[in-house]
């Protein structure tokens, strides 16, 4: 009876733990979304209610009016996002290849080791080498200089998901290609690829994610030009010291993150199939 009462209490103790972690993590998004539906005349209402009366749709329309081009800062995050997917699923996939199937390769643990050290650097301690080389290739205010830069921090993780899960996979397939008379080059578009589709979807999805939330950090460095700033550094352009329309940038930080919560939502069986690979062995 004292064991049922220990495991009821631990059992309550952490599901109460959780629902104070997720009401956490969802209240800066929770004031967001309110901040977007409030009029303007009541943005500073002090005590601020929990559900306020009045709600408006006006702010989206007014934020186009406060960032006219927002659309435009929308495409650009977008294109960063999807820029440096590609170049991740370019890298990881021929790499993560080799590094699960070619197991007799010497320095392929240091090369995994590397790779997790890699990602535990933080992008605003390489702006400095990063702006120094993007400037030396006269890349600085490009598309290409962000993508570039954004692709170094998830080609590593991307890379390791990617030898998980071929690991998961049996070599057997791609040895009877090779005796059918496939090629080594045809392996992996015409068997591989196919087959670590789900990975593919978890990496485009987290590089997609992760290249959009650090667009703010490395374009504040590599990007001057207007017309090429991605949503954060268009938006963060409307901060002012005497005054901020809170209501009209709430509302369109809250568009901007529709694009990456829909993203998630519609692939996230994949994505959590690529990232459990290999966590469990047979």
């Amino acid at each position: 009876m004292k064991k049922n009462w220990k495991s009821i209490i631990k059992t309550f103790l952490v599901q109460l733990f959780a629902i104070l972690l997720i009401i956490f993590l969802l209240l800066p998004i929770y004031q967001m979304v309110i901040t977007s539906l409030r009029p303007a005349d009541l943005s500073w209402e002090v005590p601020s209610p929990l559900f306020p009366d009045k709600f408006t749709l006006s702010n989206f329309a007014k934020a186009f009016e406060l960032v006219p081009r927002l659309p435009r800062y929308l495409l650009n995050s977008f294109a960063y996002g999807a820029g440096v997917s590609l170049i991740s699923l370019i890298i990881a996939i021929p790499a993560g290849y080799a590094l699960g199937r070619f197991k007799e390769f010497k320095f392929r643990k240091p090369i995994l080791m590397f790779v997790i050290y890699a990602n535990m650097f933080a992008p605003i301690m390489l702006l400095v080498p990063i702006y120094v080389i993007m400037k030396s290739l006269g890349l600085v205010n490009t598309y290409f200089s962000v993508i570039l830069a954004g692709s170094i921090f998830t080609i590593p993780l991307s890379t390791w998901l990617m030898t998980s899960y071929i690991q998961t996979l049996p070599g057997e397939i791609e040895e009877a290609a090779l005796i059918d008379g496939c090629s080594m080059l045809k392996i992996l578009p015409k068997i591989v690829i196919p087959m670590t589709a789900p990975a593919i979807v978890s990496i485009f999805i987290y590089s997609f994610i992760t290249g959009w939330s650090q667009q703010f950090i490395l374009a504040l460095v590599l990007i001057t030009d207007d017309k090429l700033m991605p949503l954060t550094q268009g938006l963060y352009q409307f901060f002012s010291r005497s005054s901020v329309r809170w209501n009209e940038l709430m509302a369109a930080i809250l568009m901007s993150t529709l694009i990456p919560v829909i993203l998630f939502l519609i692939f996230q069986k994949y994505i959590v199939k690529g990232m459990t690979a290999g966590s469990i062995k047979d």
